[in-house]
């Protein structure tokens, strides 16, 4: 099993999630919100190799973030991993709207070349995909996706993916696995934020999306591990 996107360095013990994620023998990536943190983090994680750290800049950070957006740029050289990254126009990001522009257009050509993607996309999902159609980058996976069934369409024709975690399955979003492809569906537990236990809410949101799809775990962990490894940028 691999959870596409948990902040593990806002749980209040990280290196015990870490443990707890290696000792289930399942995958993570493990996301950030600012350069600086994702330094921080490198040699805590990196004594766990099914750990994938994420190289971040997350739009609610970006009054913080426009000072780190040159480390950014010279950090994702060498980075396979890239998340949370994206647009954030509700309520709370709405007055930082042009500064995440700024910034989101400074830092997407550096997404390319083979990195997976997590991107935030509240109220702002359709302004995201035309960016990224615009720029010609993908596929990227689209984290708790909030746009509605029309948006999720036109992400789906441009080739990105969608990851789920429990709070989706449980509520009005599920209604998502029916106009998204299986082979563009991962998973996620954002914890801290929806989950402090991201492995028992990871296992679980591989239970209920088995059950939706009407297979055994054992293929739906097959299905969504080769979606994992599709889901990477092009040049």
């Amino acid at each position: 099993m691999i959870d596409t996107h948990c902040h593990i360095d806002l749980h209040n013990n990280p290196v015990w999630i870490a443990k707890k994620i290696q000792a289930s023998e399942s995958g993570c990536v493990a996301v950030t919100m600012l350069p600086s943190h994702f330094r921080l983090g490198m040699s805590h994680l990196a004594p766990f190799k099914n750990i994938h750290s994420a190289l971040g800049l997350h739009p609610l950070r970006v009054e913080e973030g426009r000072a780190e957006v040159e480390d950014f740029v010279a950090l994702s050289r060498r980075c396979e991993f890239i998340g949370e990254i994206g647009l954030d126009f509700s309520r709370e990001g709405a007055q930082t709207k042009g500064l995440q522009l700024d910034v989101f257009l400074r830092i997407i050509d550096c997404v390319r070349g083979g990195k997976f993607v997590s991107v935030h996309s509240r109220g702002a999902g359709a302004e995201l995909l035309q960016i990224m159609n615009e720029k010609k980058v993908g596929p990227v996976c689209f984290h708790y996706f909030t746009s509605g069934l029309v948006v999720a369409a036109m992400a789906v024709e441009s080739g990105h993916y969608f990851s789920f975690n429990r709070r989706m399955l449980n509520g009005k979003h599920k209604g998502l696995l029916d106009v998204i492809p299986r082979d563009r569906v991962l998973v996620e537990s954002d914890g801290p934020f929806l989950t402090t236990s991201p492995v028992a809410a990871t296992k679980d949101a591989y239970k209920q999306i088995a059950e939706y799809w009407d297979v055994s775990l054992s293929e739906a962990e097959a299905t969504i591990g080769r979606n994992f490894a599709n889901c990477r940028t092009q040049s």
